[in-house]
């Protein structure tokens, strides 16, 4: 048995529960090899078993970095693989020690109610929490929403089991910018969950449009997007991946965002997204105080 370590600068809780230790491999099928973040599979992975999605669902394994974090098997968050052993969510996703015992991250998943896919999907527990040391969880004094979760095994990579890129440190996205939110959240306000992945496109914009329709001040470590057409993130998308093209060139997706806050949902109200290239120095230094490589979410 060992404690797992629940670490925020300064302040340290523990929980007690075993874990075992493995040596970090990236591996397909049965052969070793390395896995480029990013890769978007836009056609999915056909299947003999998975049924077409519906309007508002993600083909299986098109955003193979989306993790599925599961509160005893019920939708709570979700968050996005960044290296095998490491999933990037929301601070506000695992800032409750209580909550950890009962979480589960899951890797590959698509269909939460069903299992149609010819891959089966990968479980983790956690063994450790980074959370950022200045985390502002309510809606009008958020900021640094953001958390490094070390699960207890590395993720096997597969192809639709991917690591995503992150964009340089201090990149901004354009407004204007395409992007792409994916999650189990709900599909209307008052709806229920998504049974299989949302695939949620929205458009970066200004942050004064912003700031006036929530009426609040935004943090630097927030940025704000809309939904296109009608579709938005809502409850149970929190600590999602927002991703997009940085190079309109190269089909490699980068994570510029990750889900955070909204005044509602399915209304064409904005919704807040830590600004993940803000944060990207932070992210790499806790990387490496945990003996971690970086290059595993580096587009070369």
């Amino acid at each position: 048995m060992a404690g797992l370590e629940f670490e925020r600068p300064f302040v340290k809780f523990f929980l007690v529960m075993g874990f075992i230790c493995f040596n970090l491999t990236i591996i397909k099928a049965e052969e070793t090899k390395t896995i480029k973040c990013g890769q978007r599979n836009p056609q999915g992975i056909p299947t003999a078993a998975a049924s077409t999605p519906s309007i508002g669902e993600s083909k299986f394994g098109e955003f193979p970095w989306t993790i599925d974090i599961a509160n005893e098997g019920r939708v709570f968050c979700v968050g996005s693989l960044i290296h095998p052993r490491v999933v990037l969510t929301a601070g506000q996703c695992v800032a409750l020690p209580e909550d950890i015992p009962n979480l589960k991250l899951r890797a590959g998943l698509w269909d939460r109610e069903s299992n149609p896919e010819h891959y089966p999907y990968q479980e983790r527990s956690i063994e450790k929490i980074i959370l950022h040391d200045d985390l502002g969880r309510s809606r009008r004094r958020r900021r640094n929403d953001i958390a490094l979760v070390i699960v207890n095994a590395p993720f096997v990579l597969a192809d639709h089991i991917k690591t995503v890129c992150l964009p340089p440190a201090n990149y901004v996205a354009p407004n204007g910018t395409t992007c792409y939110a994916t999650g189990w959240g709900k599909q209307s306000l008052r709806g229920d969950h998504s049974q299989r992945m949302k695939l949620v496109p929205l458009t970066r914009i200004e942050d004064g449009i912003c700031e006036r329709e929530m009426e609040i001040q935004l943090h630097s470590s927030v940025m704000c997007a809309v939904g296109q057409n009608g579709s938005d993130t809502c409850s149970g998308d929190s600590g999602g991946p927002l991703v997009s093209r940085i190079n309109a060139d190269q089909e490699v997706y980068h994570q510029i965002g990750i889900t955070s806050f909204g005044i509602s949902c399915f209304d064409g109200s904005p919704g807040g997204y830590t600004n993940v290239g803000h944060l990207r120095e932070w992210i790499d230094e806790q990387m490496k105080e945990n003996d971690l490589e970086t290059s595993t979410y580096i587009h070369e």
